[in-house]
């Protein structure tokens, strides 16, 4: 069979000629792979931009697809539609199938579409097999698992598969999927790599929370490949690709577990070598992680404050971590020599001015080279999204296209905004201020504490001005990692302190295996 997958990689209310390079997908790598040792030939559309009607038909008529699958978020649903409907005008006969974190949190509204024929929650790749085997054969798909569809009017979804247990077999990525040298980490030399899937934490914002649930082996939701395949499945990564000198990986948490991490990351200082970065959880961090983590060329650990403000991040997002646990965890990447990331949100549930003034302190306080400070999103059924709509901050029903942001009288969506565009600024300024003598810092910081929470000052004047001022550095930056990565590297590594030394590899096989029954596990 022809499968296109279509994967529109773009923020919502992206323009056409935005400057945009796009992103790996592990899922669609993942079950090109499978597919492709079944023997079907897969293709990928990958918007980095929304392109035109007469293009998208085009490209669909060339690829002649027999099933074309859509990749969909929550925020582009929207042009996930358009592209749907755009399809069965190049294709009539054509299935169409969705799939992606919004086909599995809210089925039903990808399932009942126009002209979507089927969604798919949950992992796709056993899914995908059954279905391309039933209509090769010209057999229905009404009972095979994982599907949601609209049949003579009615909405049915079929029971969701258990989990793959055993990732080691499945084969490994098919990088070659995307037009890999051209990615946006590629123009940096840096390869995005995923060794695991799931999250034990049910922080009530994720989605995580809400994919475990609809598994019938829910406990077993966090898996790794093995030590030794994942160091194949980097071998072949940057066998692929010689220009990769640097890993990120995506993992929501790389030294989750202790015996796998210190297996894997023993192998990965000796077999690959590369600098690299990862997400690691303020509870876990432990001295002997983070030493293990240094020795083999972490450059720097994102981590996840979200708020300053022990109610808020406690009760309303369950993060059940502690300020102390949070300067702790900061303080011992910093002792290593490890830069950090700090993750962080303004327009949160329940929050005022002084609670956002809290989480701005506290990434003063914890030192973070880099602080991001999203404004909130409900993704829709999250606990997060109840604890919105129950408290009346927005509305059951809305159009993610648009921005979704709380409307809460503690919060003005001007305030947010600003919040957000000042965040890092502020937390300097702090952080600068705190440095002067005790008769100075004091009466300074009380009078930046009225301004931050006034109500009086400009918010949306000032929100422009700083997101004007972002456009020209996000500007210069691309025009820098475009033309001149190898200076904007040299800039980047001196900030970073990293140095890269690759491990000489040697040439592999394909290793690549046919995906066992999903009901048996791979010796």
């Amino acid at each position: 069979m022809k499968i296109l997958f279509v994967y529109p990689d773009y923020p919502a209310n992206t323009s056409l000629d935005s400057p945009r390079h796009g992103f790996y997908s592990e899922g669609l790598a993942s079950i090109s792979a499978v597919l492709k040792l079944e023997g079907h030939e897969v293709n990928l559309i990958h918007m980095v931009n929304p392109i035109g009607y007469e293009d998208y038909i085009e490209r669909v008529k060339k690829a002649s697809p027999d099933l074309v699958g859509f990749s969909a978020w929550t925020s582009n649903f929207y042009d996930v539609q358009k592209y749907t409907n755009w399809t069965k005008e190049a294709a009539h006969d054509v299935i169409t199938l969705v799939g992606g974190y919004h086909a599995t949190i809210n089925p039903r509204e990808c399932a009942t579409s126009n002209n979507v024929d089927l969604a798919i929650s949950g992992e796709g790749e056993d899914t995908l097999i059954e279905l391309c085997s039933a209509l090769e054969g010209g057999n229905g798909y009404e009972h095979i698992a994982n599907l949601r569809f609209m049949q003579n009017g009615r909405y049915f979804e079929n029971p969701v598969r258990p989990l793959i247990e055993n990732l080691d077999r499945l084969p490994i990525p098919d990088f070659s999927l995307f037009d890999y040298s051209k990615l946006e980490s590629s123009l940096i030399n840096t390869a995005n790599a995923i060794l695991s899937r799931g999250c034990p934490y049910s922080c009530t914002y994720c989605c995580n929370h809400k994919f475990r649930e609809i598994y019938p082996n829910k406990n077993r939701y966090v898996r790794f490949r093995s030590p030794e395949r994942s160091i194949k499945y980097l071998k072949k990564l940057i066998g692929s690709y010689p220009f990769v000198k640097y890993i990120s990986f995506f993992d929501d948490i790389l030294p989750l577990k202790k015996d796998w991490f210190f297996d894997f990351i023993a192998r990965y200082k000796r077999e690959i070598g590369l600098p690299f970065a990862c997400n690691f959880r303020v509870n876990l961090v432990t001295d002997e992680v983070v030493a293990a983590l240094k020795d083999a060329g972490c450059y720097r650990v994102h981590l996840g404050v979200e708020s300053g403000n022990d109610y808020i991040r406690n009760k309303v997002l369950n993060r059940r971590i502690s300020s102390e646990q949070i300067v702790r965890a900061f303080n011992a990447c910093h002792e290593a020599g490890i830069k950090t990331l700090a993750y962080n949100m303004v327009g949160l549930p329940y929050e005022d001015r002084k609670k956002v003034l809290e989480t701005v302190k506290l990434n003063a306080e914890i030192g973070t080279e880099r602080a991001m400070a999203a404004i909130f999103y409900p993704y829709p059924n999250t606990k997060a999204y109840e604890i919105s709509v129950e408290a009346g901050f927005i509305p059951a029903n809305f159009n993610y296209k648009d921005e979704v942001s709380l409307d809460q009288p503690t919060l003005t969506k001007a305030e947010v905004r600003f919040l957000s565009a000042f965040f890092r600024p502020l937390m300097k300024t702090y952080r600068l201020i705190w440095k002067m003598p005790a008769s100075i810092s004091r009466p300074a910081g009380a009078m930046l504490d009225r301004i931050f929470c006034s109500r009086h000052l400009p918010h949306g004047y000032l929100t422009s001005l700083a997101l004007t001022s972002r456009r020209i550095k996000f500007r210069i930056q691309e025009i820098l990692k475009t033309s001149s990565p190898g200076l904007y590297l040299f800039i980047r590594n001196r900030l970073l302190g990293v140095s890269n030394h690759k491990a000489e590899l040697p040439e592999l096989p394909d290793t690549g295996h046919k995906i066992p029954p999903a009901n048996k596990k791979a010796s």
